[in-house]
């Protein structure tokens, strides 16, 4: 018997946990090393010190109450509670105390959580975190298997806003989400997925899917795949949003960029008109300013004309230009020889006597290519020339 008091001491004393044991009014009769250097005392620190001197002040009413349901016929009680080391910061602690019967006396246990408490802490702050952002996505967050019909292990919130079901019904597998794709495009969604998947990269991917209440809704999606260290798939994970208006807005704007280009292409064939004035006889009257792109289209327009009309004469008409340079000169210059390159003879009608000075004072050659009057002089011409050339 003398041996297990001994035995039972020897633990008490080199035991790792803090301990004490409690007179009946929560002094401490005897406490172990481990307590003096948790309390950061001396152990004579701690000997006949009320026990909630060690604690915190805000945790004191606590152990106190504590103790007297232990003094009043409770053998055994635990909670938590910060001990409060002298000249340092607080650490919480699980109290585990049992009171024998009979003995007089309360056996105090402490085990240091605070790391664990802390790691709790950060932990519910990241999912307080999470569901804040999850919360205020517009669109739903999943993790789903790679299963044709994609069921979800999990899915935020915000899937009932965007697909009418709500989170539950998904991930009690009532409802998949592969069912709400548009059957035109669930072979394409998970053919590209499978790609992604084959060479380990994300994925994203815009289609249609039909809501609880029937709607069309186009959504953009953006996922990977979780792998196991061994490289086996685990599961899919994404986010999920409504892009519905994006892609209207986008046909819109496709639909008004189309009738902009085809109103273009309208101007551009009234900006050059190219008239048959007489069989074989083209004739192209120019208004307004000519820069680069204009003139571009300006010999587009008219070798096309030359050669689906087959026209042996050309009528480039300056009647209605009133300003002419070096560079306007070159354009027309550059159409006239490109006609005759295709057996066409290119005629200059109509030049204005301001747009004549300017062409000398440039010191524009015109001498390789005829040039009448107006359009009339010069159409009498191109009738008298065909003639001599049927003739001949």
């Amino acid at each position: 018997m003398v041996y297990f008091q001994g035995f039972a001491e020897r633990c008490f004393t080199l035991h790792p946990a803090p301990q004490a044991l409690l007179r009946p009014d929560g002094s401490i009769a005897s406490a172990n090393p481990a307590l003096a250097r948790a309390a950061n005392v001396g152990r004579a620190g701690v000997q006949d010190v009320h026990i909630a001197e060690l604690v915190h002040l805000d945790d004191r009413r606590q152990v106190e109450a504590c103790l007297v349901e232990l003094g009043q016929g409770e053998q055994a009680r635990t909670w938590r509670a910060r001990l409060q080391p002298a000249g340092a910061g607080a650490r919480w602690m699980d109290w585990s105390a049992a009171a024998p019967a009979g003995e007089g006396i309360v056996h105090v246990v402490l085990h240091d959580v605070h790391e664990l408490r802390e790691a709790e802490r950060a932990s519910r702050e990241r999912e307080r975190f999470l569901s804040s952002v999850f919360g205020n996505l517009i669109g739903m967050v999943y993790r789903c298997r790679n299963e044709p019909d994609w069921p979800l292990d999990f899915i935020t919130a915000g899937c009932e806003q965007l697909t009418g079901y709500p989170s539950e019904e998904y991930v009690q597998h009532r409802v998949m989400f592969g069912h709400l794709i548009h059957p035109e495009d669930q072979g394409r969604v998970w053919d590209e997925v499978q790609a992604a998947l084959a060479v380990r990269q994300p994925f994203t991917l815009r289609y249609r899917i039909r809501t609880a209440s029937g709607e069309e809704r186009w959504v953009y999606e953006q996922g990977c795949g979780v792998h196991a260290e061994d490289g086996a798939l685990l599961a899919l994970e994404g986010y999920v949003t409504d892009v519905t208006e994006r892609v209207h807005a986008e046909r819109m704007l496709a639909e008004k960029l189309r009738v902009i280009e085809a109103q273009a292409q309208a101007i551009r064939h009234l900006s050059t008109p190219i008239i048959e004035v007489w069989e074989g006889v083209l004739t192209m009257p120019i208004v307004g300013a000519i820069d680069r792109e204009r003139a571009g289209q300006m010999m587009e327009a008219l070798l096309d004309a030359v050669v689906r009309s087959g026209s042996s004469h050309v009528i480039v008409d300056l009647t209605a230009v009133d300003i002419i340079d070096s560079a306007v000169a070159s354009h027309l210059m550059k159409m006239l020889d490109a006609v005759r390159m295709l057996g066409a003879q290119g005629v200059l009608a109509g030049i204005r006597p301001e747009v004549a000075r300017t062409i000398v004072a440039l010191g524009v050659d015109l001498s390789r290519v005829p040039t009448r009057n107006g359009l009339r002089d010069a159409l009498l011409d191109c009738i008298r020339a065909k003639s001599r050339a049927a003739k001949a």
